[in-house]
């Protein structure tokens, strides 16, 4: 397939890269910035149409849920958001008269425990980029801007290890064509992804009529707690925005109903300023500065498919688009990402079969549409009216109807229940087998531990970071008399040299319930569970036979194997239908 767009100037020379990414966003930067972090010879261009403006940078996304934060912690980018971010820790609700009243808009964030990120991580989308960005450059890779793609050609009938896909480029400043021959092209270029739309993937779904404002600022206010994440429920403007964010600035939103809109022959950033002074009321409202306002339209659309052929791929508003009603667009770009380009990176650094690429879409896009269900009721509810398929009386309160609609999808919201259900042909989520709670293709959960020798505290998420490699980890028996086997002698043995694990797709750790002088011998990395034995608690491991937990390199679990069974072959069956024989590899 092919489509070139306008008249063609010039054409120069050709170019090779492995993987081409379009769209230079925080979902197209961490795109890039994990394949040059995976490395194995792998390499990545970035691409991005627009010179943006300092103005344009600063709105849009600003919010990081917790298991977001997770992710990107094993890719190494939180300590420096964190840096510059608010963390949002206190939520509130007001009626239409002032009051407090508990349970309702974004009382969920209160109880998103079991994770060292029990808060929203608010930063705006422009301080996001700069800090991705800088990680990018690290290593050696900077954006390409103004470059826009104008044509896409898939070569169908050649290998997958050739670079099979053609991408016609123009530099908007110099006004030449370019050719990039890639073996991945990856569109993170928004809901009007050009990507989608030369590849002729449908975005399936509906638009509605509803808009909402967004407006970014700092201001003066009587509200009684301004630095939370807060809803204000407004007779005339819906269930009203109102976000502390990073450097003391606020974020207000409300919906622009009809009536907003014929209110003013233009509407404008005072007119935006004037409608979010009434929305607040009986609050008081005065900006002192705006830096960033917006009416965007409210919709619920999913791409038809997420890939061609395995070639071209689709990640975040570029494969589906949603309100911002439960923050969590940029969260479903930073998930779709994670989950797909540890799985791209094995299979072009010739580690791992093709079959991983096919359940991108498999995990993703239950959790998607998923998202979307929630998303469809909650940005209705958040505009005063009650929900399509609402069959109760038509008299219910609309915002304690939100207040339980979002109360439901708390913890999917905040990304810690988020799992990957089995299915016949999904390779990475094919075990039944469960210790308590924890199943295959659930989060594998954060514990604290301790370190060898100084006992400092850590986490093992922060000791299982996304280099994409799959995770071992034995969890020792606790009449091991410190010696941290996690096996009988002989499969411990044999360990040590299984084919599997030779070539860094895999990394072993141990564990041991209680501290002792020496880990000499322990297989892989060794770390003690705290005092408590949370960590053993929290996985639902017996402490008098152990166990062992796979955890993928995106931190969910590949697979769960009690201690007492024959672990070699296990370990050897589970990565045999995704992992190639490093002795008979082949390379791509």
């Amino acid at each position: 397939m092919s489509s070139i767009l306008g008249e063609i100037p010039m054409t120069q020379n050709e170019s090779l890269v492995d993987v081409l990414v379009v769209g230079a966003g925080p979902v197209g930067l961490i795109t890039a910035y994990q394949l040059a972090r995976f490395g194995g010879g792998v390499s990545v261009r970035i691409v991005e149409k627009n010179s943006r403006s300092v103005q344009d940078a600063y709105g849009r996304a600003i919010t990081l849920f917790p298991r977001t934060s997770e992710m990107l912690d094993q890719l190494g980018l939180t300590d420096e958001l964190l840096q510059e971010a608010f963390a949002c820790r206190e939520t509130v609700a007001y009626n239409s008269r002032g009051e407090e009243v508990h349970g309702r808009g974004w009382s969920f964030m209160n109880q998103m425990k079991d994770t060292a990120f029990d808060f929203s991580l608010v930063l705006r989308q422009k301080y996001q980029e700069e800090i991705f960005r800088k990680a990018l450059r690290r290593y050696g890779v900077e954006v390409e801007a103004p470059i826009e793609l104008v044509g896409i050609d898939v070569d169908g009938t050649a290998s997958s290890s050739c670079h099979s896909v053609t991408a016609t480029v123009q530099d908007a400043e110099k006004r030449v064509l370019r050719t990039i021959k890639c073996k991945r092209l990856i569109g993170a270029d928004g809901g009007r992804s050009s990507v989608r739309r030369l590849v002729s993937i449908p975005l399936e779904g509906t638009t509605s009529e509803d808009k909402w404002v967004r407006i970014d600022g700092y201001v003066r206010t009587n509200l009684p707690k301004p630095r939370t994440y807060c809803s204000i429920e407004s007779p005339t403007h819906g269930n009203v925005l109102w976000v502390g964010l990073d450097r003391g600035a606020t974020r207000i939103g409300y919906a622009f109903t009809d009536d907003r809109a014929n209110a003013y022959a233009e509407f404008n950033e005072q007119a935006a300023i004037t409608e979010a002074v009434a929305a607040v009321k009986p609050f008081t409202l005065e900006f002192e500065q705006v830096d960033w306002w917006t009416i965007y339209t409210v919709g619920q659309r999913v791409a038809k498919t997420f890939s061609v052929d395995n070639r071209v791929f689709l990640v975040g508003d570029a494969c589906h688009t949603h309100s911002s009603g439960a923050a969590q667009g940029l969260n479903t770009g930073i998930h779709d990402t994670v989950n797909l380009l540890w799985k791209l990176s094995l299979v072009l650094r010739g580690l791992a079969l093709p079959i991983l690429l096919d359940t991108y879409e498999i995990e993703r896009r239950p959790n998607v549409l998923k998202l979307i269900r929630y998303d469809t009721d909650i940005s209705r509810l958040m505009t005063n009216r009650l929900p399509e398929t609402w069959q109760g009386e038509s008299t219910a309160d609309v915002n304690e109807l939100l207040g339980q609609i979002m109360d439901e999808a708390g913890a999917f919201s905040s990304g810690l229940s988020i799992a990957y259900e089995p299915t016949v042909d999904n390779p990475l989520v094919s075990s039944t087998q469960s210790f308590g709670s924890l199943k295959p293709g659930m989060r594998a959960p954060d514990i604290p531990l301790l370190k060898p020798g100084t006992f400092e505290r850590t986490r093992l998420i922060r000791e299982t970071p996304n280099v994409g490699s799959f995770y071992v980890v034995f969890f020792v028996a606790g009449d091991s008399q410190g010696l941290p086997m996690a096996v009988s002698a002989h499969q411990y043995l044999l360990l040590y040299n299984v084919k599997l694990g030779t070539d860094r797709s895999i990394t072993f750790l141990t564990i041991l319930p209680t501290k002792v002088p020496s880990v000499n011998g322990s297989l892989g990395r060794a770390y003690f569970d705290i005092e408590t034995q949370t960590g053993y608690q929290r996985y639902g491991v017996n402490l008098d036979r152990g166990g062992i937990v796979v955890i993928r390199p995106d931190g969910w679990i590949f697979a769960l194997i009690s201690a007492d069974t024959d672990v070699t072959h296990e370990l050897e069956s589970l990565f045999s239908g995704i992992l190639y024989d490093p002795l008979l590899q082949c390379t791509q």
